[in-house]
């Protein structure tokens, strides 16, 4: 039976020697733990990790580890074998209290720490690392220097040497000989002064050390990094990545065309761990829940189960779900599938469309190279046509559809589809902005250089080659969660402290990077006296009213309807409730849909276009008062329709005037046009509104009744006494 393959194996070696200790503030020795503690949190929160966390400590006055012998390894203590850390671990560094003057052999502790991790029976380390935290301030014998170096590299194991500032004898700081460092390059950029932790000159006992472990370090391939580099790194907390299992299904085309696909989910919302069926102490424990309901009484009286019945509360309404409405409910009784129901072109799924939790990628299932031919040329055609593929996608056996758009990917590397949920009508908000098209034609060229030159100062891309982009979201961690770890750790550590404010390293993390935040200064001034803004006051009700005004004053204020007080009156009381545009109050009920929550421009004018209609199909040519008074209504609609369509969108007026037209040009209602041309109520022109493609003389020949009557000769004037006969006749 192969052996069980455990996590990583970690030995952290610390030294705990009088000299590390040495001072009244901030000592290596604080610091040092601090990395140490760092180190286990990550561990404990990292997301299904089985690395065992030994710790290994020099310089104590015991002794205590296996390979003590004589004046062998002495001073030097096991504090832990490697395990799976737990907070007992945390609060052990944590309360570790170190007394006397002792020193220990660094060397010597770094052969106990290789002991600890060989592999335990029927079990074996997918890795190995040691980490060694010293000033290199005690003495030290170099003899076994070779063979710890050869039982590193057999072994396989890493060596991460933190806490030391090592000085670079070479100038220009690249050499290739040089250790790693925490941020990837080599050697220590720049010549530092041979200056100790503690302000103090180093000894030489401590520059002995440093090239030493310099050279055993360039040896093993390890890295050498100081505290200022390793602690803010370890200040975050990192979600261990793992691949998803593979979502194997088939991609079918039509009824003939099935492809063997496998999907991994590439990008899915984070979401912070409930622990809910854990129990830290014994992992084997079987968690069984019980829940149980009871009445908001002072009592809180227990429901029986059989009591309760799950419902749902629709406003302020209880609707209560029955098993019988669980069995009503929608189901697929579909296996799972990814069915391509059509293709489009790529600009038809546009970013805001798209929706969902999770980004797919789809390869051709592992091993079968005619799906892997087949699924090759569908991501070329799509990608030479710019065009997508819409998709059903049912994730498993009466789970409901969702709707998805395949989008190919191809790279130097290699080639996939991506597919991205989309959503549903439901789903979709529309809202409608006014255009800034005017605003833009009022900037001057001075308005629009010092907004450029503040998108230039903020730009993120490195600006040189070797640079990272800055807020890369790869490289960004969520604050909420950061703050989250740091709470729970803290609420165990220190559980009668109240829990603390979000710490200085996560309020950065969504700050502006620093090399940005100087040139974003300077260029940000000049902003503030060309785009001058102002808070503007939410008017309160009757609340902030002075409730000792005298009789007389309260009847002044009631007096002026325009004073913009928003205090509730019988009108409000009485008012109805705007749900459409009705032909009693058209304009009325116009504004009052506008001015709701979320409006649909399109849908609202199509409405006020309907009554408009219907309004227009009541007359009957004659000059009557009531033609007159439906003539005034059309031609009041059309005003406000055409002052809200200039400020939002010209194109539901312009297209309802053109069909406006064509019925009163079929009913032969030449006076309803001419109040239409004399007030002004023709097409939307591009110079009162930049989204309009209409031009003047377009609009002045729409205005132009296309198809009017031939003239008649003139008519004998008639008689007085044929005038009623023919008023009559009219």
């Amino acid at each position: 039976m192969p052996p069980r393959v455990l996590g990583e194996g970690i030995v952290v070696v610390l030294d705990v020697g009088g000299g590390v200790r040495a001072g009244t503030s901030t000592t290596f020795y604080t610091q040092a733990k601090k990395c140490i503690v760092n180190i286990l949190q990550r561990k404990i929160f990292a997301d299904k990790c089985r690395d065992e966390v030994g710790v290994v400590l020099f310089g104590t006055s015991q002794t205590n580890n296996d390979l003590a012998s004589g004046d062998q390894y002495q001073n030097i203590s096991v504090l832990q074998r490697p395990k799976v850390v737990d907070w007992n671990l945390i609060n052990e560094v944590e309360e570790l209290s170190v007394t006397g003057n002792c020193s220990g052999d660094w060397l010597d502790a770094l052969v106990v720490a290789l002991d600890l991790l060989h592999d335990p029976q029927n079990a074996r380390f997918s890795g190995r690392k040691i980490v060694l935290m010293t000033d290199f301030s005690g003495e030290f014998s170099d003899d076994q220097t070779t063979s710890i170096i050869s039982g590193l590299k057999n072994q396989d194991i890493d060596l991460s040497v933190i806490g030391p500032d090592i000085d670079d004898d070479d100038d220009d700081g690249d050499d290739p000989d040089q250790p790693g460092t925490s941020n990837g390059t080599n050697g220590v950029v720049g010549k530092r002064a041979a200056q100790n932790w503690n302000g103090k000159p180093k000894t030489p006992i401590q520059l002995a050390g440093e090239a030493l472990v310099t050279r055993m370090v360039v040896e093993v391939k390890g890295i050498i990094c100081s505290f200022d580099e390793a602690i803010p790194q370890l200040l975050c907390f990192e979600k261990r990545t793992a691949g998803s299992a593979p979502w194997n299904t088939v991609l079918d085309i039509g009824g003939n065309l099935e492809i063997p696909i496998s999907g991994r989910i590439k990008v899915r919302r984070a979401t912070i761990p409930t622990w809910k069926t854990h129990y830290a102490h014994d992992e084997a424990a079987v968690i069984q829940k019980e829940m149980t309901y009871h009445r908001h009484d002072d009592h809180h009286t227990e429901v029986p189960q059989e009591e309760v019945i799950p419902g749902y509360k629709y406003g302020t309404t209880l609707v209560p779900f029955s098993d019988v409405d669980k069995d009503m409910k929608y189901k697929s009784n579909h296996p799972r599938c990814l069915s391509v129901l059509g293709f489009t072109k790529a600009a038809n799924v546009p970013f805001s469309r798209l929706s969902g939790d999770q980004v797919l990628v789809v390869v051709a299932r592992e091993g079968d190279e005619a799906a892997a031919v087949a699924i090759s040329a569908i991501i070329q055609g799509l990608a030479e046509m710019d065009m997508v593929a819409i998709t059903r996608r049912i994730y498993n056996k009466n789970y409901n559809p969702v709707m998805g758009a395949l989008f190919p990917d191809i790279t130097k590397d290699y080639e996939c589809l991506v597919w991205v949920a989309l959503p549903f009508q439901e789903d979709i908000r529309m809202y409608t902005f006014p255009s800034l098209e005017r605003t833009l034609q009022k900037l001057t060229e001075e308005d629009k250089k010092a907004v450029d030159s503040l998108i230039t100062a903020m730009d993120l891309t490195p600006q040189e080659d070797d640079e990272d982009e800055e807020l890369e979201p790869l490289a960004v961690l969520n604050p909420h969660m950061q703050h989250f770890f740091n709470v729970l750790t803290h609420r165990y550590i220190q559980p009668q402290d109240p829990i603390p404010a979000p710490a200085t390293h996560v309020m950065s993390i969504l700050e502006t990077p620093e090399r940005l935040r100087s040139p974003r200064d300077a260029a940000a001034p000049s902003l503030a006296p060309r785009f001058p803004t102002k808070r503007v006051a939410k008017k309160t009700k009757k609340d902030n009213e002075n409730l000792f005004a005298s009789s007389e004053e309260s009847s002044n204020k009631k007096a002026r309807p325009d004073d913009g007080d928003e205090s509730m009156t019988t009108d409000d009381l009485t008012r109805r409730l705007v749900t459409h545009v009705t032909t009693a109050t058209p304009v009325q009920d116009f504004i009052a849909l506008l001015k709701g929550e979320a409006p649909n421009f399109n849908l609202i004018c199509s409405q006020l276009g309907d009554v408009i209609k219907q309004l227009v199909e009541r007359l009957d040519g004659s000059s009557d008062a009531s033609n007159a008074a439906i003539m005034t209504k059309v031609a009041d609609c059309l005003t406000t329709f055409r002052q809200e369509s200039c400020g939002i969108d010209p194109a539901p007026y312009n297209k309802f005037m053109v069909s406006l037209k064509e019925t009163v040009s079929s009913m032969s209602l030449r006076s309803l046009w001419d109040c239409i041309r004399d007030g002004g109520l023709g097409l939307i022109k591009s110079e009162e509104n930049g989204r309009s493609s209409i031009g003047s003389e377009e609009a002045d020949a729409f205005l132009q009744l296309d198809q009017e009557a031939p003239q008649a000769p003139p008519s004998p004037q008639p008689q007085e006494d044929d005038m009623e006969d023919l008023l009559d006749e009219m």
